[in-house]
């Protein structure tokens, strides 16, 4: 704002033609994710084969012992990708000239517990309505200025 106030907003980004935008993607810890789970499955494989006698020997403390380690350095690597899932912070960045729609998912919330409820809901609505309607019909014209603009060309 210019005032300096900081207001939140929960909101999408689409391209003109209401598709996903393009550009750099970060924070999706892809690579962090890739090399723990390598990194677990060589340690759970490592863990069994380590110290392995022969097939034909019976069953030993060190053949549980190991079946453990396995299980924990499959669990520990579980909990570290579900950590990394949790963590991610994806951000796009696109080029400063490319022409996107915000659509606000949710409505800011307003301090107005003084004005009286049943009083301001119905015009509230339907100045809402109003300003949707005012929005759709300047989205539309937004839409059919590029189709307009390349027809004279021919």
């Amino acid at each position: 704002m210019p005032d300096g106030a900081v207001v939140p907003i929960e909101a999408a980004a689409t391209g003109l033609d209401l598709r996903p935008l393009k550009g750099k993607v970060e924070g999706k810890n892809t690579g962090k994710n890739v090399l723990v789970r390598s990194l677990s499955g060589i340690g759970q494989a490592g863990s069994m084969l380590v110290g392995q006698g022969s097939l034909n020997q019976p069953l030993s403390e060190s053949d549980l012992m190991r079946e453990r380690v396995s299980n924990n350095v499959g669990e520990a690597g579980d909990e570290e990708v579900s950590r990394l899932a949790i963590t991610q912070h994806i951000v796009v960045t696109i080029s400063a000239d490319t022409p996107i729609y915000v659509v606000l998912e949710q409505t800011p919330k307003s301090n107005q517990g003084s004005l009286q409820p049943s009083a301001r809901s119905v015009p509230t609505s339907n100045s809402a309505n109003v300003e949707q309607l005012r929005q759709l019909l300047q989205l539309q014209q937004e839409l059919n200025q590029p189709s307009a603009s390349n027809q004279p060309a021919q």
